[in-house]
């Protein structure tokens, strides 16, 4: 008996939102030429459909039919029961529907003003459309192989979009590093696989999760592992979160669809998703939990000296999605869920906004060159100000609820130092979310300070081949989007959140996480959520008297080149990350590739098909010495067989007697 976990049916409307990015990446493909410009607005619209038709299919996505919730789509099948394909709108997926076609509208609308008078245009919006359908067919895969399928797709598109300006080596070398590492990931997703089929003949997700109690323990945290390994390589959990900052050499639009609402929460979908094996299996959730927090905080940490504005906002990525695997991974699945709803409006906005300030600059990043921005970019000024009071979880913004219900999430679940770890993370958020705004919008303007007295050995340089291409596009085309977002932002974490168990949020997520007995937490939610408001309330005083002050502002550049120089190494060397990865694995790898090139491929592996070669050039020399022409010489070689045959049978027969 086959498990299924939506209702079969005939849903167009999900085939059409599911298929409908990719053939606008085709059409901007095969014809950008002819396109130019209006690419963008092309590839958008298709996103527009893709998310009016995922609002429609809402009442098929939230059905009910006995154990069945959701809507299920039949693609295809392999050996019926064992490889069937197809389409699945639960609850869950159609959260992440909304938010990637929604989000990831809005965003495609922004880049057209961001991207005008870019050469590759049409190019950059086939990748945009083409990734938006990756993520699709992960999240909307009522498989496991659908599911690492399209994992692999958003791996591959990720790579096009970072790598977008290939000229610039740094932007080569970030889109390689992404995929090798998310490459990575994939292949502890294909093991757990391996796994799962090998128990239950199945690749579907009912079959998988209905063997959750048959597989034993030691198998059940084998597959939570190789899971594991994949989100968090998806979702730059420590030790695979090096590739995220760097991915920043992407054009803003990619950071703010890549951070924001798509690739980095797919290791969020895949744990939610994947709950009946991580709610059998405590070690796989004790595991996650943990990672989760020591991202939460390393994230939160690194973000404190990074001068970068995209670099600030990644590492804060970073930090939050640590927030939701910790939510997720302990069990806590409508917290880490909810954390990852508020977060896709309140990141998108905060990137966006600060792709706003990187234009009306000529591309300049660095946080030390801005300063008195607020009156000059009103609007970026009021995004990035909402945008930090929602990520702080200043109440009653949006950031608040889903944070609140990830930490004391943990709580319930009996994770203490888990949620003190979150609380401690909330309070160094608080800091560097508002050094990133007061050193950018207060005080003076530092774009005609000497780099060096700033203490920057070498300027940001412009990106060549957009900012010397930089056309004016009407400023409503990348301000629209931002102020929309805006309302999110500031508003659904209080309309969809407040509650607790009887708020919109509980209700729509109870058919797919019930709720669960738990012993009572140590302290009331009430006095958690006031614990983590004192770490945030000293975070921003701490950030508030360092660059905000009069004195402060007075002295800034005086102040910003002692801060840079007086960094402790181990900070701006990110932890040694990056150093460890190189001597453990990229040097080990290059030395095997040289020992390989040197001596395995021209020894061994040239050598044997020399080898080969020779021993059929011998044997047809031989043979060819036998083809002389000459009767005589066959009549020979005739009777010399017909006598071996002869004292072969005699013997024999001397042999029986």
């Amino acid at each position: 008996m086959h498990h299924i976990l939506g209702v079969d049916g005939s849903y167009p409307a999900i085939v059409a939102l599911w298929l409908l990015p990719l053939a606008g990446a085709i059409l901007c493909w095969a014809f950008g030429p002819q396109l130019r410009a209006r690419a963008g607005w092309l590839a958008s619209a298709i996103l527009g459909v893709s998310f009016v038709l995922a609002v429609i299919s809402w009442p098929a996505g939230t059905q009910h039919a006995g154990s069945a919730l959701g809507a299920r789509q039949m693609l295809g099948s392999w050996m019926p029961g064992s490889f069937d394909f197809g389409l699945l709108l639960d609850p869950l997926s159609l959260l992440w529907t909304l938010i990637v076609t929604g989000v990831g509208f809005l965003i495609h609308l922004y880049s057209i003003g961001y991207m005008d008078g870019d050469r590759a245009n049409a190019r950059f919006f086939a990748y945009l459309n083409f990734f938006v359908f990756a993520m699709l067919t992960l999240v909307l895969s009522d498989n496991f192989v659908g599911l690492l399928v399209g994992w692999g797709l958003v791996g591959l598109a990720s790579y096009f979009l970072i790598g977008f300006w290939f000229e610039r080596p740094s932007a080569v070398a970030a889109a390689r590093k992404a995929l090798v590492i998310n490459v990575a990931g994939d292949a502890g997703i294909m093991f757990a696989i391996f796994a799962i089929f090998s128990v239950t003949g199945s690749i579907g997700y009912g079959d998988g999760f209905a063997a959750a109690g048959s597989y034993g323990p030691g198998l059940l945290f084998a597959i939570c592992i190789g899971l594991f390994i994949g989100a968090a390589a998806k979702s730059a959990q420590i030790p695979f979160h090096t590739w995220l900052p760097d991915a920043m050499e992407g054009p803003t639009p990619v950071s703010a669809l890549i951070h924001a609402a798509t690739m980095v929460t797919a290791g969020v979908y895949l744990i939610a998703r994947c709950a009946p094996l991580w709610s059998a299996s405590p070690h796989a959730q004790e595991l996650a939990g943990v990672i989760g927090g020591l991202t939460a905080v390393a994230g939160g940490i690194l973000g404190c000296v990074q001068w970068d504005i995209k670099r600030i906002l990644a590492y804060s990525t970073m930090s939050q999605i640590g927030y939701m695997i910790m939510g997720v991974g302990v069990g806590a699945y409508t917290g880490g869920v909810a954390h990852f709803f508020t977060h896709a409006f309140f990141k998108a906005q905060l990137f966006l906004a600060a792709g706003i300030v990187i234009h009306a600059l000529a591309d300049e990043q660095d946080v030390r060159r801005m300063g008195g921005l607020r009156k000059r970019m009103p609007l970026a000024f009021w995004a990035i100000l909402t945008g930090v009071l929602s990520i702080c979880g200043i109440p009653p913004l949006s950031g608040f609820f889903s944070k609140d219900q990830v930490i004391y999430g943990a709580l319930e679940h009996g994770h203490p130092w888990l949620a003190l770890a979150g609380a401690l993370t909330a309070g160094i958020t608080a800091y560097y979310m508002f050094r990133l705004l007061f050193v950018t919008f207060l005080g003076n303007y530092r774009g005609d300070v000497d780099p060096a007295q700033l203490g920057i050995a070498r300027p940001q340089t412009a990106v060549p081949s957009h900012a010397a291409s930089h056309h004016h596009p009407p400023a409503w085309l990348m301000g629209l989007p931002v102020a929309v977002l805006i309302v999110p932002t500031v508003a659904i974490g209080a309309v969809l959140m407040f509650g607790g168990e009887h708020s919109l949020w509980s209700q729509y997520f109870a058919p797919q996480f019930p709720l669960q007995a738990l012993p009572a937490a140590p302290v009331s939610e009430l006095v958690a959520s006031g614990i983590v408001l004192l770490f945030v309330l000293a975070g921003f005083g701490a950030a508030y008297s360092r660059y905000a002050t009069g004195a402060a502002l007075a002295n800034a550049v005086e102040r910003l080149r002692a801060e840079t120089f007086g960094t402790p190494p181990v900070l701006t060397h990110l932890f040694y990350f990056n150093e460890a990865i190189d001597v453990l694995i990229v040097r080990p790898s290059t030395w095997l590739g040289a020992a390989f090139t040197r001596f395995v491929d021209p020894h061994v592996i040239d050598g044997a098909v020399r080898e080969v070669a020779t021993v059929a050039r011998g044997l047809g020399t031989l043979m060819r010495s036998f083809e002389t022409g000459l009767v005589r010489a066959y009549a020979l070689v005739l009777a010399f067989g017909a006598a071996c045959f002869i004292v072969y049978y005699a013997i024999a027969a001397v042999g029986t007697h």
